[in-house]
């Protein structure tokens, strides 16, 4: 099915307003034209108990997935309909994103309890279309709901039934050049409070990753790996090289004896959950085939995404 066919002109707000303004009235202005456009207004619920619902959400997480788009969503068991409005906002709005970048674009979900898959085909739908750089300022500049309406009935971009990794994926927030040292690697690991971080080339590219293990194991003695008890070197201060030196050299002099845990934008839901689950990886880095890392899908999208439908 058409997005064209799932959004009419009512489902697009086009002129939001943004700048300072809080998420609350953000959200406001959003619901107010989803609820009076729609049959929203007939299911039940008033408007106080909506926005009450979507605040609660966006405390539990934002929902400002980066690159200047927001999804906020709500699910609630009693609806009988699924209800989208995509809001437009040129000057751009906080909206606490993952990238800490302002928001442009908003997709306001209020679905049924039992349909958190449709969520993620909407979205899907959506950032396929908002993919190109050409769409997007003709979208930014569009005066009325009707142009836009307009832009994505002639772009063709349908709704699927597959989720694919490109759909659920999440902006990489945080990098290390492969340039770096051991200690640089060590605190921007820190900074970001995660496990592992990609490593980029000086052209952008994705050259592997480096994790909290890796720089673990280069500062234990070998002999280490052959151990099956410490008791009789405990009092050992397992990184005392680390204060020789060592924290300095460059990555590039380190030798990573694992496989970096890459998957393609277009790997399906169930390559995904094999690689998570089987593989047991942590975390998976979408790289093109071009090399450029494009976001991440780690074990809580899924749990998050598909399990929740959050």
């Amino acid at each position: 099915m058409k997005l064209s066919f799932m959004l009419n002109e009512e489902g697009l707000l086009t002129g939001l307003r943004g700048g300072s303004r809080q998420k609350k009235e953000i959200l406001t202005d959003l619901l107010n034209a989803l609820y009076d456009g729609t049959e929203l207004k007939n299911e039940g619920y008033t408007k106080d108990e909506l926005l009450t619902a979507l605040l609660i959400r966006e405390r539990e997480m934002t929902t400002g997935l980066g690159e200047g788009m927001a999804f906020p969503h709500i699910r609630l068991e009693k609806l009988t309909h699924a209800y989208t409005l995509v809001g437009i906002c040129p000057e751009g709005a906080d909206f606490q994103s993952l990238d800490q970048k302002p928001a442009q674009f908003f997709v306001l979900s209020i679905v049924p309890q039992d349909k958190a898959n449709l969520l993620l085909l909407i979205r899907a739908a959506i950032v396929r279309f908002l993919s190109s750089q050409e769409n997007r300022r003709a979208v930014l500049t569009a005066k009325t709901s009707l142009e836009v309406w307009t832009l994505l009935d002639k772009s063709g971009v349908a709704i699927d039934r597959n989720i694919l990794a490109r759909d659920i994926m999440r902006p990489q927030v945080g990098h290390i050049d492969t340039n770096a040292t051991l200690r640089d690697a060590a605190r921007i690991l820190h900074k970001h409070h995660c496990d592992s971080l990609p490593l980029l080339d000086a052209d952008g590219c994705f050259a592997g990753d480096i994790s909290c293990y890796d720089i673990f194991s280069h500062g234990l003695p070998e002999f280490f790996a052959n151990l099956h008890t410490i008791s009789f070197v405990r009092n050992m201060d397992p990184f005392e090289k680390y204060f020789q030196g060592d924290r300095d050299i460059r990555l590039t002099d380190i030798t990573i004896r694992r496989e970096s845990p890459v998957i393609h934008p277009d790997a399906t839901l169930m390559e995904i959950v094999f690689e998570i689950a089987t593989r047991n990886k942590q975390i998976l880095y979408v790289v093109d085939g071009n090399k450029k890392l494009l976001g991440n899908i780690d074990r809580f999208s899924i749990v998050d995404k598909i399990l929740m439908g959050a």
